[in-house]
């Protein structure tokens, strides 16, 4: 068993590491072994759940929330304790808990004593060796080199829970050697050993911080003749605790000295206070979502909340709804067609009377309007019938869909182009994002479209919305056609005079051993520089392209 003393250090100020904490959260106090309620069982933590963006929190033990719901936010005031645990019973496999981070640093001061720089070592969440409590973990090794930096006279050692105000745990550092390296610029010389001064000092280690007192020191086994180990307990979410050494009890460093710092460290650092936490697009289901109380070292108190939270099914994934569905249906059809024998009969005669006339305005119109396209299909048609295959049948019937589709989306997009009203920034814009939208919609990918909503009715010329919708239609295809990805983004940006349009895609990427850019890449930079542009490619981390287009607003 290791057996613990206190040692009374120096208690007078010294700089701190960062910023004194804000107040935000309350006061807290909390022990190692946890805070238990007046009638000895702990106070379980309170939890709300928000869904979407509603302002109106529901509260347990059991709560339904819509089938459409995209995001459910679980807002955790904890009572007992300030640090928590926290699962989603049906969807999360372990505990989650939140860390922040304490500090072991190497200050390096001026002749006048004037923090010039510091080196910081940052630790979270529990060391190796932890195993519950300082008594019984293990102290882990650690060491780290680093070099006088220029004009540094005095050194300091110093360990720190500044930091967010939420920052809670126990942080414990002994065995704090530093000399300098062997064979460096001076000769070796030892700094400190053991977590003392190389010559002894009286009050060498000094405490401070917003609230000292959570900062005490230890001896273990050997009375007070052992190692002292430095210790902060920080259970106050409005106040931090520093330990530091007198920078006048080290002797004087050199600049550019190499210096070897060695010591052993236990902690269990977590973030405590009231916390919320966001789930999106649950699939329909039971759920339970629950938060255990935790002491400031991570141990459980024992006291567990809990909110129980079904997700219903839509209700156009039931039974009964396609029961009536199906039921309405065939009324509807009954019905109908009852209604359309009943009107045929009733026009047989009056449309007997309108027969001739009817022909004679049928055949002009398809003599005047679409003689031309349907001696196009007639063609394609006999071409499919010609063929011995059915395959090749079917391919030439997909032939003339396809021509189909392409006429009626190059005649919308010329009567467009066509169009003088159409002169105007925004209505460039919006047609960038049907286009885009469309495209991927046909392709079957995601699309995500970020665009200004506003652009102060500047005018545009022909040329300019002719070659910029030719440009990004040429990106996008060729996005879909080649890239194999699953989800475009185009970004459109107005810098004062400057139009940038910026694709993006989570493809394959492009080659860069594969020489020249294929012949769409290079239409694209010969459009946006007709217009005084520019275009450019950038890969994306070895997966997915960027294509930046730019040009200047006349």
């Amino acid at each position: 068993m290791m057996r613990l003393q206190a040692f009374r250090p120096a208690t007078r100020s010294v700089r701190l590491l960062s910023r004194g904490r804000v107040f935000s959260m309350g006061l807290v106090a909390l022990c190692l072994t946890g805070i238990q309620s007046a009638t000895g069982a702990p106070a379980g933590s309170s939890i709300e759940l928000f869904v979407d963006h509603s302002t109106t929190p529901l509260r347990g033990p059991k709560v339904t929330v819509p089938h459409d719901a995209s995001t459910l936010t679980f807002s955790i005031l904890p009572q007992a304790s300030p640090l928590v645990r926290y699962k989603l019973e049906g969807l999360d496999q372990d505990w989650s808990t939140r860390s922040e981070k304490m500090f072991f640093m190497i200050r390096f001061l001026n002749e006048r004593g004037d923090q010039l720089s510091q080196v910081s070592y940052p630790v979270s969440g529990r060391s190796v060796g932890w195993k519950g409590s300082l008594e019984a973990s293990d102290f882990m090794p650690r060491n780290e080199t680093f070099t006088v930096p220029p004009d540094a006279v005095y050194l300091s050692v110093a360990m720190s829970s500044a930091g967010p105000p939420s920052l809670v745990g126990v942080f414990a550092i002994s065995g704090i050697d530093i000399r300098s390296v062997r064979g460096g610029p001076v000769p070796q010389r030892v700094y400190m050993a053991d977590s003392n001064a190389a010559e002894p000092q009286p009050h060498f280690w000094i405490k401070s911080g917003t609230h000292p007192s959570m900062a005490y020191g230890l001896h273990i086994d050997e009375g007070e003749k052992g190692s002292p180990v430095l210790v902060i307990k920080d259970d106050d979410l409005t106040g931090h605790a520093d330990w530091a050494s007198d920078i006048h009890a080290l002797p004087k460093i050199t600049p550019g000295e190499v210096l070897e710092v060695q010591w052993k460290e236990a902690y269990s650092i977590g973030e405590g206070g009231n916390f919320t936490t966001t789930y999106e697009r649950l699939p329909p289901g039971p759920y339970r979502f629950m938060v255990e109380d935790l002491t400031i070292t991570g141990e459980p108190l024992g006291s567990v909340a809990e909110l129980s939270v079904f997700v219903p099914r839509p209700y156009w994934e039931s039974f009964w709804f396609w029961g009536i569905v199906a039921a309405a249906t065939a009324s509807l059809a009954t019905f109908i067609g009852r209604q359309l024998i009943r009107r045929r009969i009733r026009l047989h005669l009056q449309q007997a009377q309108l027969i001739s006339d009817e022909r004679l305005r049928i055949a002009r119109d398809l003599h005047d309007d679409l003689g031309t396209r349907l001696s196009h299909i007639s063609l394609l048609g006999a071409y499919a019938e010609s063929n011995s295959t059915n395959d090749e049948a079917r391919g030439s019937m997909r032939q003339i869909t396809a021509m189909s589709r392409e006429l009626i989306a190059a005649l919308s997009e010329t009567v467009w182009m066509l169009n003088p009203k159409n002169n105007e920034l925004e209505a460039l814009v919006d047609f960038l994002c049907k286009l885009v939208s469309e495209l991927c919609r046909l392709a079957e990918i995601r699309c995500r479209i970020d665009a200004m909503s506003e652009f102060r009715n500047r005018e545009i010329g022909h040329d300019f919305r002719h070659n910029v919708s030719l440009a990004v239609k040429e990106a996008i295809n060729n996005a879909l056609k080649h890239s194999r990805a699953t989800e475009i983004k185009m970004t459109i940006q107005l810098d004062e005079n400057i139009l940038r349009i910026i694709i993006e895609d989570n493809g394959v990427g492009i080659d860069s051993d594969a020489g020249k850019p294929g012949v769409g890449l290079e239409s694209i930079r010969q459009r946006m520089t007709s217009i005084r542009g520019k275009c450019s490619l950038r890969p994306l981390n070895g997966k997915g392209l960027e294509v930046s287009m730019e040009a200047p607003i006349d």
